[in-house]
């Protein structure tokens, strides 16, 4: 695969820079003016990402929602996403005191996520995950969160010094495993996303999502059924002054992780659980991501967006026929 252009490599090392002393220092309100300025820029520019919201929201929601709702929605889905990127930057200074000032968390909520113990703590691409789990960090909860690193190493080094400014504790994805699960066997508490593409072959399953089959991580299931600890899933949601609430909270206890089929279950409900969110608040879901892109057998092309491509497994990909003969 080709290395990512040196120019283009300078120009995003240059332009968060620029970011990271630029956003910091604005005030709350010209933070969100510029979230809702760039959300309603992206959403009235044609492009790749807004069809694949369009499609999306089409799929998720039929006739039940109508064209221009569907503009609308985007709109406000573009300025939440633009919202939650500038807020990694303009977090990043005096974590503590905004994110007291700016994050309400119910207490009893928060009392039970501080619980001693270990927790499975689940979101998704709703509201704003980054500044969950900097705020959940800031409570002085132990939290270890799992990251894809970015194609740009040095803007990957900027984002997670920001990100772990608040004292959360961020780990590569790869190799992730070992390091969860030492960290919840001496209490602490690990953060997942859960709705992303993650194929069975990389340790997802699919599960039923607005009626179509979506490929699942199930590491939080199979980590929380393991060690026999709590899953708590929650989403940050804004207001338009730009103050974040707590919505969606869920309490699941351990279960029988003996049960056949225990770990599939569980991602399922879980999954049931992200979609409920999304459908009470679907301005805040990050529908320019494809979340329909796997079409796996036995299931009609048609009924999924335009991006969707087969799934075929591993197992059923065609192995070239070699040659027998002695050499």
């Amino acid at each position: 695969m080709p290395g990512r252009h040196p120019i283009r490599s300078v120009f995003e090392l240059a332009a968060t820079r620029a970011a990271r002393v630029v956003v910091p220092g604005l005030p709350r309100s010209a933070v969100v003016r510029m979230a809702h300025a760039l959300g309603r820029a992206a959403a009235a520019t044609p492009s790749h990402v807004r069809r694949v919201a369009l499609a999306n929201l089409r799929l998720a929601f039929g006739d039940g929602m109508t064209a221009a709702e569907r503009q609308a929605t985007v709109r406000t889905s573009f300025q939440s996403f633009a919202l939650a990127l500038l807020d990694v930057l303009w977090f990043s200074r005096n974590p503590f005191e905004r994110l007291a000032r700016h994050v309400r968390w119910d207490p009893a909520v928060l009392d039970l996520l501080r619980a001693p113990g270990p927790q499975v703590l689940l979101t998704g691409h709703v509201g704003n995950w980054e500044t969950l789990g900097q705020s959940l960090a800031a409570t002085g909860v132990p939290l270890m969160s799992v990251a894809a690193p970015l194609a740009n190493p040095a803007v990957d080094r900027l984002l997670l010094e920001m990100r772990r400014a608040s004292g959360q504790v961020i780990v590569a994805q790869r190799g992730a495993v070992l390091r969860l699960i030492r960290h919840l066997r001496a209490g602490g508490k690990v953060a997942m996303l859960l709705d992303q593409n993650v194929k069975p072959e990389e340790g997802g399953v699919f599960v039923p999502f607005f009626g179509l089959p979506v490929p699942v991580s199930a590491a939080a299931a199979a980590l929380a059924l393991r060690l026999r600890c709590p899953l708590r899933s929650a989403h940050l949601l804004a207001d338009e002054a730009g103050d974040y609430q707590v919505v969606g909270f869920l309490s699941l206890e351990p279960v029988d992780a003996s049960a056949p089929g225990a770990v599939e279950t569980l991602t399922a409900r879980l999954t049931a659980h992200c979609e409920s969110v999304v459908r009470s608040h679907p301005g805040h879901w990050l529908w320019s991501y494809k979340r329909w892109k796997h079409v796996p057998p036995g299931e009609d092309p048609r009924r999924f967006p335009f991006y969707a491509k087969p799934y075929v497994p591993p197992a059923l990909h065609r192995t070239p026929i070699r040659d027998a003969s002695p050499v």
